[in-house]
């Protein structure tokens, strides 16, 4: 039998906010610690064609073309959602932005689906696998949560890395609010790429020595500002790559070094 949740023994002294956010944090966690539902690679949740309407934050995208073969995209899906759950379990940076994401309400403008229909209940925001053209690894937006590639993906690793660059962005849309709508202000989609790169382990040597991109100094920075100015020019909002090289240039020194939620650089 299932025991219900005790409640804290608070003393007097502990201050009516202290309560408060102590219940956020215990709320938080316990949802983090149910079961994930069952796997859902049916047709009702990978509908890839909703994540080419409006702005939308992409990841990596080193991978081979999508397949077309039915039961290839089956495995694949079994596959994607399979990591997707046991990371939102056992990883720790996916579980440390998972917890943070929880404690910061939903940004004004949010219009993500309920928990009820969500493909991802258990977790703060909708966390969906579907197949993706060559261009794009995993993508968020403020409307659908975030995209994983399920055909794009290398390895268990690579999936880790690409949803930790993905919560970083749905970090950011609750803790930051941009000017217009998410993806308008090009300064702010520069800047939550930076740190996404930063923080996500997408530019660790290990990874940028696989696409054969290596310096012998300040190589973490080349690597988030290439990928970010690569981010930035694939905005429909943004009118050259020559924009979006000196966006990420104007904003690189102020965001770079902001790691949070995190107190360094995973």
């Amino acid at each position: 039998m299932t025991r219900p949740p005790q409640q804290p023994d608070f003393s007097p002294a502990d201050s009516p906010s202290f309560r408060a956010s102590f219940e956020q944090w215990r709320r938080s966690l316990t949802a983090l610690a149910s079961p994930p539902p069952p796997l859902r690679c049916d047709p009702e949740y990978n509908q890839p064609a909703q994540w080419s309407d409006g702005p939308v934050m992409h990841g990596d995208t080193d991978a081979a073309t999508p397949p077309t073969d039915p039961k290839r995209e089956a495995a694949d899906c079994r596959r994607c959602e399979k990591w997707r759950d046991e990371l939102s379990r056992d990883s720790p940076i996916v579980r440390f932005l998972l917890t943070h994401i929880s404690l910061l309400p939903p940004s004004r403008n949010s219009t993500m689906p309920a928990p009820s229909s969500s493909p991802t209940p258990h977790l703060p925001l909708p966390i969906t696998c579907a197949p993706c053209p060559p261009t794009m690894a995993g993508g968020f937006s403020p409307e659908l949560g975030i995209l994983l590639c399920q055909n794009r993906f290398m390895s268990r690793k690579h999936v880790e890395d690409a949803l930790a660059h993905e919560l970083v962005h749905a970090w950011d849309e609750r803790r930051f609010e941009p000017r217009g709508k998410w993806g308008d202000d090009l300064r702010a989609h520069a800047c939550t790429e930076i740190r996404a790169e930063t923080l996500s382990g997408d530019c660790r040597f290990g990874r940028e020595f696989t696409r054969r991109n290596w310096h012998f100094a300040k190589q973490h920075q080349a690597c988030v500002r290439r990928r970010a100015t690569l981010s930035v020019a694939a905005n429909p909002n943004c009118k050259s790559p020559e924009e979006a090289q000196r966006v990420v240039n104007e904003v690189f020194e102020s965001c770079w070094p902001d790691t949070r939620p995190f107190d360094e650089i995973y």
